[in-house]
């Protein structure tokens, strides 16, 4: 079985960067997209790990990525981290599976455990 892949979709590249260096610290694979579409367009579904995500994105939105991936099936679990400390953006996010929602800056012990929890619920496509 292929290792997680941690997807970081984040339209602030020093962000992206920042969140993978952090990440290597877990060794697992990342991949940093800057749109949602860009993620959807270079991604096959079925690909088992979490997606780290910004909620303000050029185009799709956070929030709208989230809502595509149960769509289609995709048991990818999603961690929000955003700027916006937004209660109802929060509660959207959260019931509509968010593993976590944190804001920037976030405590890294909690972001971790975060990926670590989201990590350890993903699964294929169609599965949930």
């Amino acid at each position: 079985m292929d290792p997680p892949v941690i997807f970081i979709v984040d339209d602030d590249a020093s962000v992206r960067t920042a969140i993978r260096r952090l990440l290597l610290s877990l060794h697992l694979p990342v991949r940093m997209f800057g749109s949602a579409e860009q993620f959807l367009s270079q991604t096959e579904c079925g690909t088992r790990g979490c997606v780290v995500m910004d909620l303000r994105l050029p185009g799709m939105s956070g929030l709208q990525l989230q809502q595509h991936l149960a769509g289609v099936e995709w048991n990818l679990p999603t961690i929000i981290v955003t700027a916006f400390d937004d209660d109802a953006l929060r509660d959207t996010a959260l019931r509509q599976g968010a593993i976590a929602y944190l804001r920037k800056p976030f405590d890294r012990q909690e972001f971790l455990a975060s990926v670590h929890a989201a990590v350890a619920k993903s699964g294929k496509c169609g599965s949930s």
